[in-house]
Parts: C-alpha cells; sequence; structure tokens
C-alpha cells in the first residue's frame, strides 16, 4: 500500500432504529439522501480531501454495502458488533504493510466536509501527533464524548456521557468523530484499548493510551453542524436539508 495518507470508513452497522421504523433491514450508511446513499458523502469528501487509498469496515449487509460501493475501496469484515475499536481492529490486516497517516471516520456521519479532514491531516502534520481529532464546542453537549484537557489545555482525554462526571458533563468541547492516527503507532497499541461496561471497545480510547504514552494528541475544532450522524428517520431529514442547503 502506497500513499502517505489512507482512510478506513467504518460501515458495519445495522441502524436497528431504522429498521423498527420503516420494518426494512436495509443497512444504515445506504439509506439515502438527496437521491444518493449516506456512505457516499463521506467517500466524496475523503476523496475533495486528497485521499483516494480507502478501506471500509464492512458487517451488517456486507454484501449489499459492497455492491453498492463498489471496487474501488478495500473492504475488511467486523463480523461481530463490538464497538468502533475493534471495527478498526478487524482491519489491521490491510494495513499491515502500511506506514502513514490514516483517517478514520464513521460511514453515517455524511456532513464532514473536505476541509475539515484536511485540516485535521495538516494539523496532524505540522504536530506529528498520534492521534489528532474534530471537536466542536456544543451549547448541549449530551450524549458526546467530552474532552479533558489539563490546565495548560492539553488533551487528557475523552470522557463517555454515561461514564462522565457532573462536572466533566459540563464541558461543552466534544469529541467529533473523525480522526487522524499515525497508521503504525495505532496498529501496535490496538490491543491496549480497554473494553468498556457493555463490552465494546470503543475507539476513543486509543487516546488514553497515547497519554499514557506521553504522544500528542492534537485538535481542530469545526463547525458542530457536521457531528450531525444518522441514527434515526429524523435525524436522517436533518442532514438532508443541509446538504440541500450546501
Amino acid at each position: 500500500m502506497t500513499g502517505k495518507s489512507a482512510g478506513l470508513v467504518l460501515a458495519a452497522g445495522k441502524g436497528s432504529r431504522f429498521a423498527g421504523a420503516t420494518g426494512d433491514s436495509l443497512p444504515k450508511v445506504l439509506r439515502r439522501v438527496l437521491s444518493k446513499p449516506i456512505i457516499a458523502y463521506v467517500l466524496d469528501a475523503l476523496k475533495c480531501a486528497g485521499i483516494c487509498d480507502v478501506t471500509l469496515v464492512v458487517g451488517y449487509g456486507a454484501d449489499q454495502v459492497m455492491n453498492e460501493v463498489g471496487g474501488g475501496v478495500r473492504y475488511a469484515r467486523q463480523t461481530e458488533q463490538k464497538g468502533s475499536g475493534h471495527a478498526v481492529a478487524c482491519a489491521r490486516e490491510t494495513f499491515a504493510d502500511y506506514d502513514g497517516v490514516l483517517v478514520i471516520m464513521c460511514g453515517d456521519s455524511p456532513l464532514f466536509t473536505a476541509a475539515t479532514i484536511s485540516a485535521i491531516l495538516n494539523e496532524h502534520k505540522q504536530t506529528q501527533a498520534a492521534i489528532s481529532l474534530a471537536s466542536a464546542r456544543l451549547d448541549d453537549p449530551f450524549g458526546y464524548g467530552r474532552i479533558v484537557r489539563d490546565s495548560r489545555g492539553v488533551v487528557g482525554g475523552i470522557v463517555e456521557e454515561k461514564c462522565a462526571s457532573e462536572s466533566e458533563k459540563a464541558i461543552q468541547e466534544v469529541n467529533g468523530g473523525v480522526y487522524a492516527f499515525d497508521s503504525r503507532w495505532l496498529f501496535d497499541n490496538i490491543d491496549k484499548m480497554a473494553m468498556n461496561e457493555a463490552g465494546e471497545y470503543n475507539l476513543t480510547d486509543m487516546v488514553r493510551v497515547a497519554v499514557a504514552q506521553n504522544c500528542t494528541v492534537a485538535t481542530i475544532e469545526c463547525d458542530p453542524q457536521e457531528l450531525t450522524g444518522v441514527n434515526t428517520p429524523d435525524q436522517l431529514l436533518v442532514v438532508e436539508e443541509v446538504l440541500r442547503g450546501r
């Protein structure tokens, strides 16, 4: 695998809240927005940011996703749904010979722009970070992982909503869900992720691993609107309105 930047898109989820509302079993990333599947917007943003070497992690409805997306990307399979960190670990063999920057995104977040991806890449290269991520400040941060910083403003970790203390819940800076990793560092250390209370591995736990090793964790602030993912039919309508406006 060649090139200085590659992309990994997590597209293995079922989207159970859609299935319950619509009665069908279409994989979430194939829901259509303005006649295009959600995942097409993610792939377009990566391509416009100069990242054409992309791998999709597929699971639920894998054949449907692969048939829709086609042969322009690589594929890795996540046969069990054990969280975002586990999904990334399923792609380890794909990147065994790759040593560069790896941008990781969720396939159900179609509002992230190429400009934001480029900004993360630039920050990552300038700071020589192990991890760089998008953040945003929300008036109501409920449900998002809070970015915890020390008195110098250095990132110390990401605390998920259900694990946050009252003071941490008051933090308005949240994790956006787009990351740039030093790929070699990521896959050399991915086994250090801890399982959470739900029996899953969150990719955000790699921030804890980086901090413990005194590695740099960099951030760039993005438009809060970009964080909107598609987990429900109502969110699909919101995303559609934003994309129509663009």
